[in-house]
């Protein structure tokens, strides 16, 4: 325990600086280092991280994409064009060629193995890689999202760990019924219920304190729905991260944080969670907005 909440601190004290400093290349460079780790960590668990073609390939488009989306962050800021990935067309081009490259590189190298390397194998690690850049990168994405994005990507980090911490509370006190038993044995059913609740009270008092203290206009019905909805997909994040660890047979995802386990292990949830914000924001600023300028 005392390892865990050490830790705990340790990472609190590095997420500070960088949330303060959001508005910085230090906050996208940032996102892209804690995505490489988690390659890293992946392809250790399934067992690639040895293949250096297919390994070196992966860490190569994962450095790529979070180039990227650093140049985006940083010039984004500068033009009038609505801030989105999509707004630029190069940037668009570059990562639909980058992600094409790396697949088709990864299959390659897996056919000239010569069954060396599996293909399920291959796909397994192709999945995860977008799925982990995709994921993290959000993050700094919806940091620029507009003139919101200052409040909106805080809401990735409130949605995972109040849906975590109220279905750990709700279902250590109430809980009965056995969500998932073969992925996750100790949640339940009421705890899930408890992390809805958790991930809407916490919204919701976010959204409060941002009123007061920057005058933005909230719009606590999109920011309910919004919650319910990013409380689900958070659960399911981790449940996936579960089932990997289980089939997998193994406790941790890495070591980096003493007593957490690794990025995959602290992240899980939060990969799922920033894009979703991300894109339903986007799709939905005009006519159903979470915070008003």
């Amino acid at each position: 325990m005392k390892t865990r909440v050490l830790t705990a601190i340790a990472a609190i004290c590095v997420l500070i600086p960088c949330l303060i400093w959001s508005d910085t290349m230090l906050f996208p460079i940032a996102c892209g280092i804690v995505a490489l780790i988690a390659l890293f960590e992946i392809t250790g668990c399934i067992g690639i991280r040895k293949k250096w073609l297919l390994s070196s390939a992966t860490f190569l488009y994962g450095a790529f994409i979070s180039a990227i989306v650093t140049y985006y962050f940083v010039n984004a800021k500068k033009s009038l064009i609505p801030h989105s990935i999509f707004a630029s067309e190069k940037l668009t081009v570059m990562i639909f060629a980058a992600t094409f490259a790396y697949i088709f590189l990864v299959f390659c190298f897996t056919m000239l193995s010569l069954g060396e390397i599996k293909f399920l194998q291959a796909a397994e690690l192709i999945a995860w890689t977008v799925y982990i850049m995709i994921g993290i990168m959000s993050i700094a994405l919806l940091r620029r999202q507009g003139s919101v994005g200052v409040y909106l990507y805080g809401l990735i980090f409130i949605g995972a760990w109040m849906t975590d911490t109220g279905a750990y509370f709700v279902g250590v006190l109430f809980g009965k019924h056995k969500l998932i038993p073969k992925v996750s044995p100790k949640k339940t059913v009421e705890g899930a219920f408890g992390g809805i609740l958790g991930c809407i009270v916490g919204f919701v008092v976010y959204g409060l304190i941002m009123q007061l203290v920057s005058g933005v206009t909230v719009n606590y019905v999109a920011m309910i729905v919004l919650a319910a909805v990013i409380s689900v997909v958070s659960q399911f994040g981790d449940l996936v991260a579960s089932y990997i660890k289980r089939e997998r047979e193994i406790k941790d995802f890495g070591f980096i944080f003493p007593g957490h386990g690794g990025v995959l292990d602290r992240f899980d949830s939060i990969i799922a969670v920033a894009p979703t914000i991300y894109f339903i924001t986007y799709f939905t600023a005009n006519s159903f907005p979470i915070f008003i300028c």
